[in-house]
Parts: C-alpha cells; sequence; structure tokens
C-alpha cells in the first residue's frame, strides 16, 4: 500500500471530444429538428431525401425521435429512399400484414 498526497484536479471528470458518428448524428438531429420547425400549415410537405451512404432504418429512428420531441403533431410517410414530413396526415401507410383472403 502507498499513501501519497493527491491534487484535486485528478478527480475532475475527463471530458472527452465526440467521435465523428457522435458529430454526424447531433448534425442530423439539428437539421431535422429546422426542418420540422419549417411545417407551418397542413398544405406543407417536405422531402427529406437520404444520401447512398445512409441507411432507412437509421433516419426513420431518427426522425420518430424528433417528430416526438418538437413536433408531435407531424407526420411521416417512407416512399423508396425519401422520407415526406407534413403536419397533415399522408396518404397510404396502414402499415402492417394485408388482411388473409378466405
Amino acid at each position: 500500500m502507498r499513501i501519497r498526497a493527491a491534487k484535486f484536479e485528478e478527480l475532475a471528470p475527463k471530458i472527452r471530444e465526440l467521435s465523428p458518428r457522435q458529430l454526424a448524428a447531433l448534425q442530423r438531429d439539428d437539421e431535422l429538428r429546422k426542418a420540422l420547425a419549417r411545417l407551418r400549415s397542413d398544405e406543407d410537405i417536405l422531402a427529406v431525401e437520404l444520401d447512398p451512404a445512409e441507411k432507412i432504418p437509421t433516419l426513420r429512428l431518427a426522425v420518430k425521435r424528433a417528430i416526438a420531441a418538437h413536433r408531435p403533431d407531424a407526420h411521416m410517410a417512407i416512399r423508396g429512399r425519401t422520407i415526406y414530413l407534413s403536419i397533415a396526415k399522408l396518404p397510404g401507410g396502414g402499415g402492417g400484414r394485408p388482411p388473409k383472403r378466405v
């Protein structure tokens, strides 16, 4: 066992830089928040087109998080590699499996 004098700096939490992945996620969330703020009326529809490197499930979750946090009255629809945002209810959707035929 060894006993020594310590300094307060040793106990201070270390500040780590954000990783490139975390920085990209923060930037994406900020852009989505600004896009949702642009929705003013029921006629406004925004199209978020994905880059080839972006994946639909990742962006879908980011959009859902942004909607829940900033604009709970907004709706989302996905067609191909484009996500549409609007305050008005968007056509289509429904989701799930089609009903069984008898």
